[in-house]
């Protein structure tokens, strides 16, 4: 992955601030970024390792500087009649020349750019359909600043910055109420799926230009699950077209699906990266087997200790460097050990079904909007059947569909049910949050907020909408960053085709009837 940054500052007493975010890049990267300067405006670019050596391009007037693992580039370069081996970059300047913001709906894939227009004196921040790439910003009276990192736009302020109260206050509940807060009081994200432009005169604009709840039912021929299996397969082909791409397989349905799709029914093989534990009931070698049989050859398998001793596990100093703040993820150690993994095989990109579960859907909500239908005995029975699949609590399951389908008899035992659940937890939510600092950054009211439908969504199916909230919403969008900063430390690309647009807006309008039909959850995986 690269990395980039971009200031904006009208001082003659810039140049120290753009020495500490050069020098934070070059520290980051162990590389010398290139960069250009001009006027008010100073842009860098890093580059892969073992790539092309970085610049920032420009078209006429624009300078663009980001990460761009974009797909679908033979349709965008057809569309700019542009040469076969035109630069992902330089297609992006020539969209923006001729389309302007209406550019970005042709974009596919992953992306996070800054886009400088000189005639316009205008700057422009861009990030992805659902923040796959990170990008953060601090706008302050001394001037802008844009960056990959948290610690680049961190070297690029005069002042360290307070830590912001109501991010740690999320922090410590568990729940990720605000896909924008860092630790840092004015230090923000990009929200995913938005763009925001800053004039030479201060005037700034926020806005959305991607909402998943916006997309239109898609036709699907020959019904929803061919539709599905085009559509991934063409996720996977183009996720692995931009050079060598290994694969993740832990024999789950997700990454098996993508694993068997990569490699097709004649296609070249692939190594696909197993952790195998000693444990039996942690091993799903039996699963893992049976992909690699089915791929007739065509997958290589790579066996890795599963096992992690607690120093690999503890590095919390490498931890915070790499995430420049405090994360809670257990299991990102086996991300790190995957990622160097196929980095030591010679391969710079691995394909992760990361994200499956949420896009294909089958939840709990699928199968309690099933009882609403009056199919009350196959919804519990599947509840209880999913509760005992997962290890959770079949009275908590069953529980969860009487309270979402009755204000009284059952669905009033149900929420007794699960209210007693609650206070009898050993870790009651927010337990490490101090009472006045829950208070003072409205805890409880801003996770009540989170579960509320937009009011611009009041048209949409309740399924429909909450099924996108679940995929758009901050836990993704903080765990896409989470995983980014990991595969950057391995100087590794993480490809998601589950989180192809196409396939999430296939999927988000499928009925609750669908997603687990024949009493199957994620039957249309």
């Amino acid at each position: 992955m690269t990395r980039f940054a971009a200031l904006l500052d009208h001082r003659q007493s810039r140049a120290q601030r753009a020495l500490r975010i050069a020098g934070d890049l070059t520290r980051r990267t162990r590389s010398q970024p290139a960069s250009q300067d001009t006027g008010d405006i100073r842009l860098w670019q890093c580059g892969a390792p073992g790539g092309r050596a970085p610049r920032v391009h420009a078209l006429g007037p624009l300078l663009l500087v980001g990460e761009l693992a974009l797909t679908d580039l033979s349709d965008l370069r057809g569309a700019l009649a542009a040469d076969p081996q035109t630069d992902p970059a330089d297609l992006v300047l020539a969209a923006w020349s001729r389309w302007g913001e209406a550019a970005l709906d042709r974009l596919n894939g992953a992306f996070a750019f800054v886009l400088w227009d000189g005639r316009a004196q205008r700057l422009t921040a861009v990030r992805d359909r659902f923040g796959i790439h990170p990008l953060a910003y601090a706008i302050t009276a001394q001037g802008w600043v844009f960056a990959s990192d948290l610690s680049t736009v961190l070297a690029g302020l005069d002042a360290t910055p307070d830590t912001d109260p109501a991010w740690v206050a999320d922090f410590l509940s568990g729940h990720y109420l605000d896909m924008v807060a860092t630790a840092w009081c004015g230090v923000s994200r990009l929200a995913p799926g938005h763009l925001l432009t800053l004039d030479a005169d201060g005037a700034r604009t926020l806005r959305v230009w991607y909402r998943l709840e916006a997309s239109a039912p898609p036709a699907t021929d020959g019904g929803p699950g061919p539709a599905l299996h085009a559509a991934l397969a063409h996720a996977t082909t183009e996720a692995c077209a931009q050079g060598p791409t290994a694969t993740m397989l832990s024999g789950g349905l997700d990454s098996s699906s993508l694993a068997l799709l990569s490699v097709g029914a004649d296609g070249p093989a692939r190594p696909a990266l197993s952790l195998r534990y000693r444990d039996p009931a942690l091993d799903e070698g039996r699963y893992i087997d049976s992909v690699l049989q089915k791929a007739g050859g065509r997958l290589d398998p790579v066996f890795l200790p599963g096992e992690a001793a607690d120093e690999d596990i503890f590095r919390l100093d490498q931890q915070f460097d790499w995430q420049d703040q405090p994360v809670f993820a257990p299991g990102l150690n086996r991300n790190h050990h995957l990622y160097r993994a196929a980095r030591g095989l010679g391969y710079g990109a691995i394909l992760d079904g990361h994200g499956g579960d949420e896009i294909i859907g089958g939840t709990l909500y699928d199968i309690a909007q099933l009882a609403r239908g009056r199919h009350w005995p196959q919804a519990l029975g599947l509840a209880a059947r999913g509760a005992r699949f997962t290890g959770g609590s079949v009275l908590d399951a069953t529980a969860f569909v009487l309270a979402m389908n009755g204000k009284r008899g059952f669905g009033r035992l149900g929420r007794k049910i699960l209210r007693r659940a609650a206070a009898g937890s050993d870790h009651p939510k927010g337990d490490l949050v101090d009472p006045e600092l829950a208070r003072a950054t409205r805890l409880d009211e801003r996770l009540r907020d989170l579960g509320r439908p937009d009011p611009r969504d009041r048209d949409l199916p309740e399924h429909v909408g909450r099924h996108a909230r679940l995929i758009a919403g901050p836990m993704p969008a903080v765990g896409f960053e989470t995983m980014s900063r990991a595969a950057q430390a391995e100087s590794m690309q993480v490809r998601y085709p589950f989180y192809d647009h196409r396939v999430a807006e296939l999927c988000i309008w499928q009925t609750p009837a669908i997603k687990v039909a024949h009493g199957q959850p994620r039957a249309l995986l």
